[in-house]
């Protein structure tokens, strides 16, 4: 007999959980941009927008997050009689349709705040992350931070989609990134896991190059005379998720779960 296939409820369960997350970091981070808004509006200063401001923040929500996947779920699920693979396949669902939500609310709500700013005409001066350079020759520790603060990053008033889209990418890469990393210390010795936690970093600096490059933005010296079609390192930055996905899929395979 065909084993029921349970990865649409383990994925449709892990995004309630986890958006019920979702939405109390967003509640914050709203309720810190409100409190911005005034301190700018009282000393006249620049404030970033909601948009660029949760740009930044999620990475690392979506980091943790995806590190605590393996050991808050995994042996909740085998407990339960539901499959690695369906756990697998699930989270995967989860995570997408996460990063596309916390995108798009984070859009929207940008939208709401710029049509109340000009309802009540208030006079602000509002930054971008375009505003802020990269430091191209940085070392190891600065170009760890580079990735998780000048992440590639579309102006949300100048293509509303093509922003909304790269927001999701991004915070999905690091969700699968910080699922390694769970699973990699969830089955792997310390050593070894602090490999893989290394390996993770330069995935996330690897698939900010690539969806640079894609996008025509500034990329580090080393990489800056490559010349390619747009679809190449969108393709070579898919095969990289992939493998990622495909290493999970082994360590999880063989995680010791107890119940």
């Amino acid at each position: 007999m065909q084993q029921p296939r349970n990865f649409p409820k383990v994925a449709s369960d892990l995004f309630m959980v986890q958006g019920i997350w979702a939405c109390g970091y967003l509640g914050i981070m709203l309720f810190v941009q409100i409190v911005k808004i005034i301190l700018s509006l009282l000393s006249e200063n620049e404030v970033a927008t909601f948009f660029d401001t949760t740009f930044v923040a999620s990475n690392i929500f979506m980091l943790v997050i995806g590190i605590i996947s393996v050991s808050g779920f995994l042996p909740h699920y085998v407990s339960h009689g539901v499959t690695r693979r369906d756990y697998f396949k699930g989270t995967i669902l989860s995570a997408i349709g996460l990063a596309l939500a916390i995108s798009i609310v984070s859009a929207a709500l940008t939208g709401i705040f710029h049509v109340l700013t000009k309802l009540l005409k208030l006079q602000m001066d509002m930054t971008s992350l375009e505003n802020v350079q990269m430091d191209k020759d940085g070392n190891v520790v600065g170009m760890f931070v580079k990735s998780v603060i000048l992440t590639p990053h579309v102006d949300l008033s100048s293509n509303w989609l093509l922003a909304t889209l790269v927001f999701s990418l991004n915070i999905f890469i690091y969700y699968v990134i910080g699922w390694l990393i769970g699973a990699a210390f969830s089955r792997l010795s310390v050593s070894k896991g602090i490999l893989l936690m290394i390996a993770g970093i330069l995935a996330i600096h690897a698939a900010d190059i690539l969806l640079s490059l894609s996008l025509g933005l500034e990329v580090p010296n080393f990489v800056a005379h490559f010349e390619m079609p747009f679809f190449i390192p969108i393709i070579i930055l898919f095969l990289l998720i992939v493998v990622c996905l495909w290493v999970i899929r082994l360590l999880t395979k063989r995680i010791i779960v107890k119940f």
